[in-house]
């Protein structure tokens, strides 16, 4: 009996302290999965659903989901300020209205992998418009803005494995939106617990975003949606975001923000990877260089810099 206890507790040791070795990286190379495969199965949904049925579907159920998570946990519910309502409004109106719109119409006229190679640009975007604002941004970033533009130029100028301009734009257009997102959203991040901010910037980038899509909903003939389809809808409310964050944000907890953003890189090369294997996407000799170019300029960017300090003189 005793022999059993000790065989137990040396393989439960091991467990735990495999968790606390690679746990970390186990979750996010988990969460880079999930980021990696909604490229996939929206555009495989999109065979049965459309994209604005879908993201009206989808941003029904996240809202509902959002507000019962809120609700649970009750003790952490917090009223929005009256001066930040108009943050709440245009985060919820750039992260999901403008994002959401650009990510669905994008991918229905582009390819999983172009879609999430243009959607990962969102961190250059995010630096530029801080630029703009007037942060500080090092010398190495320029450098890793230039890099990445100019790998962008290149992997638009081969189109060998389908997809279009506009849709090209769309996804352009939805790593803009999401970059004004994070900006916006920074000052609430840090007043507010999680659930309260996800809640309200959900719900009021949800009202317009339904409004636009309900026509659509409403021609969408759901019976018509196999398990399948639904499976999808499901997966893509649950998973990438509320599963995945939870993950993610445990990572960073344990390995700090700079070590665990780096594998956010992986979610295009995951992404390319799956577009080929379902969906046979091509990739030619520009189309790689292009991407490249994209990922080194990204590289560059999440690179630690120093501020220089101010002079004594």
């Amino acid at each position: 009996m005793g022999r059993v206890l000790s065989e137990r507790a040396t393989s439960g040791g091991a467990a735990t302290g495999l968790i606390t070795i690679a746990g970390p990286e186990l979750a996010q190379l988990t969460v880079v999965t999930l980021w990696a495969s909604t490229f996939v199965i929206t555009k495989g949904a999109f065979a049965e659903v459309s994209p604005l049925a879908f993201a009206f579907v989808r941003f029904l159920l996240m809202t509902l989901l959002a507000f019962a998570v809120l609700a649970a946990r009750g003790g952490r519910m917090r009223a929005a300020r009256r001066a930040d309502w108009p943050r709440f409004v245009t985060a919820g109106i750039t992260g999901y209205t403008l994002y959401q719109l650009g990510f669905v119409l994008g991918l229905e006229r582009t390819s999983p992998f172009s879609s999430s190679l243009l959607i990962a640009m969102v961190p250059l975007f995010t630096v530029m418009i801080l630029a703009i604002m007037g942060e500080w941004t090092p010398l190495r970033g320029w450098l890793g803005i230039g890099v990445a533009l100019a790998g962008a130029v290149v992997f638009l100028s081969d189109k060998g494995g389908g997809g279009t301009r506009l849709g090209d734009a769309f996804s352009l257009g939805a790593a803009v939106a999401f970059a004004l997102y994070g900006v916006v959203n920074r000052p609430l991040v840090a007043r507010y617990p999680p659930e309260t901010y996800t809640a309200y910037t959900v719900l009021a980038g949800s009202v317009p975003l339904l409004a636009v899509s309900t026509p659509a909903a409403l021609a969408q003939d759901w019976g018509a949606v196999s398990a399948w389809g639904w499976f999808a809808i499901v997966y893509m409310v649950v998973l990438p975001v509320y599963v995945a964050y939870m993950l993610w944000n445990w990572a960073i907890a344990r390995r700090g923000v700079a070590a665990a953003t780096g594998f956010r890189l992986l979610v295009p090369i995951v992404s390319g990877a799956l577009s080929a294997l379902l969906f046979d996407e091509g990739f030619g000799p520009a189309k790689l260089l292009g991407a490249a170019l994209v990922l080194g300029g990204l590289i560059v960017l999440r690179l630690p810099t120093r501020k220089p300090r101010p002079s004594n003189h």
